[in-house]
């Protein structure tokens, strides 16, 4: 009995009071074992998403949930919130949803991934959603602005910009600084692995309320 009591407490292979699992600090459990994807379709409206139905919820290679696990710790001053995947004939867009801490703004990360080459795209596009967004209760809440505005257009959808038959990607948020809003509209593409900008267009919108 003696000896077996001396041998026991080196059989846990770590010290006294360290953690059994390294966990992020910047979420409650945000371990690449617990990342998943919210599978939709384009055009994405992120209004009609429920984040606590698990109905569309799937899992993904280790390399996919490597990558976005990267992405959150590159982001230390963020939550994690969840993943959104679209899925394109050549591309598929995983939209990492954050919330910045501590203002607590909606924020996310877009990355590309090549579907026959298997490997993501840089760079990732930065896709700030603080102005369309809230996040509380589990889920995003749309903005009074986005309400007051009436913006209902998709933040991402497909679109044949330069007619080349390969489709690209149109993305839409409102950019708000406090006395003027205007509609950002960038369309994306795909060239050798590097993200390309086809166009960049900012339209003002509803400013008259703040003169």
């Amino acid at each position: 009995m003696i000896l077996l009591l001396a041998i026991l407490p080196g059989c846990s292979g770590r010290q006294p009071g360290t953690p059994a699992i390294q966990e992020h600090n910047n979420a409650a459990d945000d371990r690449p074992s617990a990342i998943a994807a919210i599978d939709r379709a384009f055009p994405l409206r992120l209004s009609e998403i429920d984040l606590e139905d698990s109905s569309n919820t799937v899992h993904l290679n280790d390399d996919i949930v490597s990558k976005i696990d990267e992405t959150i710790k590159e982001h230390a001053d963020n939550v994690y919130i969840n993943t959104i995947r679209l899925r394109d004939s050549l591309q598929t867009i995983f939209l990492v949803l954050l919330k910045y801490y501590p203002t607590g703004e909606v924020n996310s990360r877009v990355l590309f991934y090549d579907n026959q080459k298997k490997a993501f795209a840089d760079p990732a596009f930065d896709f700030k959603l603080y102005a369309l967004y809230d996040f509380g209760n589990g889920n995003l809440i749309p903005t009074n602005l986005k309400t007051e505005l009436k913006i209902t257009a998709p933040e991402i959808e497909l679109v044949d910009f330069d007619k080349d038959g390969i489709n690209d990607y149109k993305f839409v948020r409102l950019w708000h600084n406090g006395t003027f809003n205007a509609i950002h509209t960038t369309v994306l593409t795909v060239r050798n692995m590097e993200l390309d900008t086809l166009c960049f267009n900012e339209e003002p919108i509803g400013n008259e309320a703040f003169r």
